[in-house]
């Protein structure tokens, strides 16, 4: 009688999903639906005992792999740094003249990195394989912290859906800046929120922000949500200042005191500076291209006067600021844009349906991640208090990313912050399913 009672139970769940799945293959829904499913029998039902080890693993084989399956070429300004790399280790470091570099001076920290690994191994795939190392030490991080948060199924789950999440797997396969920043910035938050709150660890906290700050320009929302975070959670305001002066202060002498040390040595005029912030911002308030880059606009560069004037003229056309805004969201954080990221050579094939498959399943578990962290967000009773932390930086890097140029690549710093939000989401789920089995017992 239980085994009837169990084996109806599953058919009538199957026969659901087979009229539910009918038309779902290429808009990714089926794929989504398996991936829930596979990673949560795979947590539930396969043991374990040493995790890590076995994520690092399935990290490193699967980004690997991708690396080579895909081959994915240069573009863009990635094209430029890599060479600037290459002449610097050829040439030396002084012979640096590129205008670029004297534009945008941010640039060079990835630079400098690069030539350093090239002049070690002159290998594009290496650096391709030290994003997927770097990538790899985020994903335990998401673990780790998730597990603090939550439990340990719960942190299976999350570091597992991030593992195989394709946008994040495509970018090791480019020369970006992404991998080694964010990886840095993760471990300065690991610290910053599970370890005892001393001076000296503040220090290595703001040394952590600062050097990610350098290898790309995020690391100052991360500053930012750190100063915030401590001002709403330290018990005296004397608590706050000292730490957070002592985090500010360690991040702007590393940021800082870089970039005097290459305008000292005379390799550019700006350090690791911008000399046109408001570029991003005019792009961010393009309405032809709801906030992406656009060639058009470069007949703004190098006439700073009408570059301004454009800006101020694009943020008071107040009428086509909401539909803009609404556009920006959708491309930035639901990929809706996603399919404008690549072509056929990406993916070494000419198959359409194959890559509208991949893109539309993107976009679903994308979607479906983001709706697990609302319904996490929600939840009020026996939150910890680190919860405010990633929500304080996915409320900033939502309202930067309101005003300035967006671009599909920029959701990978807040992508991690989502997934970690999404697991209050699943546990919640999780403690649902449990009061159902004690109404609706599938053995009795």
């Amino acid at each position: 009688m239980k085994n009837s009672k169990k084996l109806l139970y599953y058919f009538t769940i199957f026969i659901f999903l087979l009229f539910f799945f009918c038309g779902t293959f290429e808009n990714g829904i089926l794929f989504t639906i398996l991936s829930f499913f596979f990673i949560y029998f795979f947590v539930n039902h396969v043991s374990i005992k040493k995790f890590s080890i076995f994520l690092i693993s399935f990290c490193l084989i699967t980004k690997i792999a991708v690396v080579f399956l895909l081959k994915t070429p240069l573009t863009g300004d990635f094209v430029l740094m890599y060479d600037t790399a290459k002449h610097i280790v050829t040439e030396g470091v002084f012979t640096l003249k590129h205008s670029y570099f004297n534009c945008w001076g941010y640039q060079l920290f990835h630079v400098f990195y690069e030539a350093i690994i090239l002049s070690i191994v002159d290998s594009i795939s290496f650096l391709k394989i030290l994003n997927c190392i770097y990538s790899t030490v985020s994903t335990i991080l998401i673990y780790m912290i998730v597990k603090k948060l939550t439990n340990e199924k719960t942190a299976r789950i999350s570091s597992l859906l991030y593992a195989i999440s394709f946008y994040p797997l495509y970018l090791n396969t480019i020369l970006g800046n992404q991998q080694l920043g964010l990886m840095i910035a993760y471990i300065g938050i690991y610290l910053f929120l599970y370890h005892k709150p001393s001076l000296l660890l503040m220090a290595l906290v703001g040394i952590l922000f600062g050097i990610s700050h350098l290898e790309r320009n995020e690391g100052m929302i991360y500053l930012l949500t750190a100063l915030i975070y401590l001002f709403f959670q330290s018990n005296h305001f004397h608590d706050f200042l000292k730490k957070g002066l002592v985090i500010a202060f360690c991040f702007f002498f590393i940021t800082q005191g870089s970039s005097f040390l290459v305008k000292s040595l005379h390799i550019n005029e700006i350090g690791f500076g911008n000399a046109n912030p408001e570029w991003k911002f005019l792009l961010g308030f393009n309405f032809n291209t709801n906030g992406k880059y656009d060639i058009n606009d470069e007949v703004y560069l190098g006439n700073l006067e009408e570059e301004k004037k454009e800006i101020i003229n694009r943020v008071t056309n107040f009428k086509e600021i909401p539909g803009l805004f609404y556009n920006k969201i959708r491309i930035q954080f639901l990929y809706e844009d996603f399919g404008a990221s690549f072509d056929e050579i990406n993916f070494n094939t000419s198959t359409s349906q194959f890559k509208n498959t991949i893109f539309n399943y993107t976009k679903v578990i994308n979607f479906t991640i983001i709706l697990l962290a609302l319904f996490g967000i929600f939840k009020k009773q026996n939150r910890k208090k680190e919860t405010f932390f990633f929500i304080t930086n996915l409320i900033l890097f939502f309202l930067a990313y309101l005003f300035i140029e967006i671009c599909a690549r920029y959701y990978y710093y807040p992508q991690l912050t989502i997934i970690i939000l999404a697991s209050l989401g699943l546990e919640r789920i999780e403690i649902l399913f449990k009061k159902l089995k004690t109404i609706f017992p599938i053995n009795s």
